[in-house]
């Protein structure tokens, strides 16, 4: 079994990443963009189901990087993600990166719950409410 440093990080890379392959998928295939986010955060939540916060914790540091990713690459002007961002003038550009670096993480944060609550392995911590 992994560490539970190396799982950590292990999932924010793979949420991550996938994230990033979503975003550029769905130029051809016309995902919903807001897929990437969720997926990339449930499946963090997955990997890094050791308790439901540090399933949040990984999800949300995944969705962070993925804002970035896509904040990087609409500065970039490279349109890797495209599908992402719809055409807009370069204000409202800017205007679509504040929102998506709030929707990332919050939609990861989600994707990252429902990950942990899947996984059989993930520990929940509850009062005994024993009385002396």
């Amino acid at each position: 079994m992994m560490k539970d440093n190396t799982r950590f990080v292990a999932a924010i890379v793979v949420g991550f990443v996938l994230m990033l392959l979503f975003g550029a998928l769905s130029i051809r295939i016309q995902f919903i963009p807001l897929a990437g986010p969720f997926v990339g955060g449930l499946v963090a939540g997955l990997i890094a189901g050791k308790d439901y916060m540090n399933a949040a914790k990984a999800a949300i540091v995944a969705g962070l990087l993925g804002a970035i990713g896509v904040a990087l690459d609409i500065m970039a002007n490279t349109s890797y993600f495209r599908a992402e961002v719809p055409q807009f003038p370069q204000f409202a550009g800017f205007l679509f990166l504040l929102i998506a670096i709030l929707y990332y993480p919050i939609l990861a944060l989600i994707g990252g719950v429902i990950g942990a609550a899947i996984n059989p392995s993930t520990r929940t911590s509850t009062t005994t409410g024993k009385s002396d």
